[in-house]
């Protein structure tokens, strides 16, 4: 079972009572060879954050504009496929980092979450528990042998009640009173707490960081009416927490069993020059900090620092820093796991070697218990290769979408300017041609005897095509064109001339550049469903019930590491305004 925690971004959750029942494997749509159904839909749509989500699942609209997002990043993804991006940096190292998770997961449930089975009496039995909270006394003592001493003063003395309180009183602890339900206690108190205790019993001492803690129970609540209600959130409760209490019993006894006679080393000398790389870099941190008016802690690297750390000990990355008897791990992929894992410093009383060290022992315990996972297979388990392949889809997309923002940036560098300018759309190129000559020879003029003119309005000249980069270097006032274009609504071929009105640079460039880079991407997505063929199931998509929690869903993994419940889905809806919807609806 998959578990999952919820981090509210909302105030309320409404659950519904009753929940549809609905085909799952009913095709929405396809892209090319590949099908989104039904479950997969619902699975994207039920657990992501999708800002505009309805809650009633009446509108269609938000559930249109999620599906063409599901549909923009499957062909961003099979293109990102066809290139070859996850087999390259940084695609390539984070799908790696997530299988190790998804494997370690299942390593986990197997060995520690499937074998538990909790009996309905056994949660019953809890849950009325749960339904009596205790309120206890209580005294921290710094000696083992004091503390078993006032234990027999209070368990000797006629009125034990008062014992104590007077023993409060003279260590300074005076009304040192608790309230505590069954679950919130550490469990051997608990265990003498709701073990038969009677009021004014006190319990052995108990050691909790090196204090230990005298408890005396005063007294136990009963209520006196429980409704359906609190009695099921009562056997939710329980059944958590006993869950927890025996996966972590579990979890101990497995690590102690699968460590035993376990051993790695660590390279010193290629340690000590990765510390020493690591400092710099957090050290050239704090002063940017610093120069921006922020503390000097915390600092961590980021993610170009760790680009820069490759650089700079690019001689050793294949060098051994991790040797095992059955594995060793090189410098370049501790690196790679190390940056996904993060690097802080808290404060000033943190070492980077002491820091680093401990994360190499992190890695090092997980490389024995990955190399446990792929001996048993469980990379292969179905479960296992389905999130796998939501995850490589997600990031491939995401990898694509950088890769043409990037060579867009190449392309335009130079070119990002703001550019006003007059058209006049015209048949034929020989009454183009006449007019073309007419405004070199009138300056300034837009006017084409009844042919009809419009302005662009200031536009980024990348974005205009030939004619934009024609016009970043011109000069105001310059005739461009004739151009042959397709012109609106039907797409026939017409002629065009321009006169440049105005150029100047946008007050924000990078801005302007993301909100071109948009357009473009999107304009790229168009022609990628056209080339491979996208259909939608209206009517399907319509018939769909969902029920979208207004919530981050975080799926806690095993061996403490956690993923997002799904991936988010980059809102590319734009490329469909683009498109000829004549053959894209169809039953499917």
């Amino acid at each position: 079972m998959k578990r999952l925690m919820l981090i509210a971004l909302g105030l309320t959750v409404l659950v519904p009572a009753i929940a549809w029942a609905q085909p799952k494997r009913v095709p929405l749509a396809r892209v090319g060879e590949t099908v989104i159904d039904r479950a997969t839909f619902l699975q994207r749509y039920e657990n992501a954050v999708w800002i505009g989500k309805e809650r009633s699942g009446v509108s269609i609209v938000p559930k249109h504009a999620f599906l063409l997002a599901l549909i923009a990043e499957e062909l961003l993804a099979q293109e990102g496929e066809r290139r070859g991006l996850d087999q390259e940096r940084p695609v390539r190292p984070i799908l790696e980092e997530i299988e190790r998770m998804l494997v370690l997961d299942a390593l986990y449930r197997t060995e520690v979450q499937e074998p538990i089975r909790l009996t309905e009496a056994e949660i019953d039995s809890v849950a009325r528990l749960r339904l009596a909270p205790v309120t206890f006394a209580y005294l921290t003592i710094g000696d083992s042998a004091r503390a078993w001493h006032l234990q027999r003063r209070v368990r000797q003395a006629p009125d034990p009640i008062a014992a104590f309180d007077s023993l409060q009183q003279v260590l300074g602890q005076a009304g040192q009173l608790r309230t505590a339900r069954w679950g919130e206690l550490y469990e051997p108190l608990e265990t003498f707490l709701y073990a038969g205790a009677t009021p004014g019993q006190v319990g052995p001492p108990v050691s909790v960081d090196s204090l230990y803690y005298l408890v005396q129970l005063r007294d136990r609540a009963t209520p006196a009416l429980i409704t359906p209600e609190t009695w099921q959130q009562a056997r939710y409760e329980a059944g958590r927490i006993l869950q927890e209490r025996r996966e972590r019993a579990r979890f101990t006894d497995f690590m102690r069993r699968f460590g035993a006679g376990k051993t790695a080393q660590v390279n010193d000398t290629l340690f000590y020059r990765l510390a020493d790389a690591i400092r710099t870099r957090l050290t050239l941190r704090q002063a940017q900090q610093e120069r921006q008016n922020r503390p000097r802690y915390p600092v961590a690297l980021l993610e170009s620092d760790w680009e820069a750390l490759r650089l700079e000990l690019t001689d050793a990355l294949d060098a051994p820093l991790i040797e095992a008897p059955t594995f060793t791990r090189a410098l370049g992929y501790v690196l790679d796991r190390l940056a996904f894992r993060g690097f802080e410093l808290r404060s000033e009383r943190q070492a980077v070697p002491h820091r680093l060290r401990a994360l190499l022992w992190e890695i090092i315990a997980e490389e024995f218990l990955l190399e446990e996972g792929y001996a048993r297979g469980l990379d292969r388990r179905l479960d296992v290769q389905q999130d796998l392949t939501m995850w490589r889809k997600a990031y491939l997309a995401r990898g694509m979408r950088k890769v043409l923002v990037d060579s867009l940036r190449q392309v335009w560098r130079g070119q990002l300017w703001l550019v006003n300018l007059c058209r006049a759309t015209l048949s034929t190129r020989e009454a183009a041609t006449r007019l073309q000559q007419h405004w070199a020879q009138t300056s300034g003029s837009c006017e084409a005897d009844g042919t009809p003119v419009d302005t662009t309005g200031y536009r980024l000249a990348p974005t205009l095509g030939p004619v934009g980069a024609l016009a970043v270097s011109a000069v105001p006032g310059a005739v461009l064109g004739p151009l042959a274009e397709s012109c609106l609504p039907e797409s026939v071929p017409c002629w065009r001339v321009y006169r440049l009105l105005d150029r100047r640079r946008p007050d924000d460039p990078e801005a302007a550049f993301q909100e071109a880079a948009r357009e473009e991407v999107n304009a790229y997505i168009a022609r990628l469903a056209e080339q491979r063929g996208v259909t939608i199931d209206l009517e399907a998509l319509e018939a769909t019930r969902v029920t979208p929690l207004n919530m981050v869903l975080v799926r806690l993994l095993g061996f403490g590491h956690r993923l997002l419940a799904v991936p988010t889905v980059y809102p590319l809806i734009e490329w469909f305004d683009r498109m000829d919807k004549r053959r894209l609806y169809a039953p499917l």
